[in-house]
């Protein structure tokens, strides 16, 4: 009797770990790796690395639960009179959260915002400068979508 109850303590331990093992590797490989996104940004607007402005119809679609950096880079041309422009952009969601830059200029021409896409049900973000500066009319246009894993 003592042998029988050892054994099934035995299979019940090794399949209790057995479950663990797999449950934490299942749970791992769910996560999806990070993302890096580049957005250039310029006195015309937000723009892809190869030049597409953002709009409504070109929205930056990021996986749901996907950690992402977005890098937003300061794109001014020399020899636009905006090279000497400061800007500070700010993502928001619908129910409040938000996230700022620091902010871009010539003598510092890059600034992170990273987060995980679709925390707390948000599908949509939005991107634009908050700071006064030539062309902040048009750095209003970066939707960020939130499409399905």
């Amino acid at each position: 009797m003592k042998s029988i109850a050892t054994r099934i303590g035995t299979i019940v331990t090794v399949l209790a770990f057995t479950v663990m093992i797999a449950a934490s590797g299942v749970t791992y490989a769910a996560v999806p790796p990070p993302m890096e996104i580049k957005v250039r940004v310029s006195e015309k607007g937000f723009t892809d690395e190869k030049g597409k402005a953002y709009s409504a119809k070109n929205m930056l679609k990021i996986p749901n639960g996907t950690p992402v950096t977005i890098t937003f880079v300061f794109g001014e041309d020399l020899t636009s009179l905006a090279v000497g422009d400061t800007h500070q952009i700010e993502i928001r969601s619908d129910n409040g959260w938000k996230e700022e830059t620091g902010k871009l200029w010539i003598m510092s021409r890059q600034a992170s915002v990273t987060f995980r896409a679709g925390e707390n049900g948000i599908t949509q973000y939005r991107a634009y400068c908050i700071l006064d500066c030539i062309g902040m009319e048009h750095l209003t246009n970066l939707l960020i979508q939130v499409v399905p894993a």
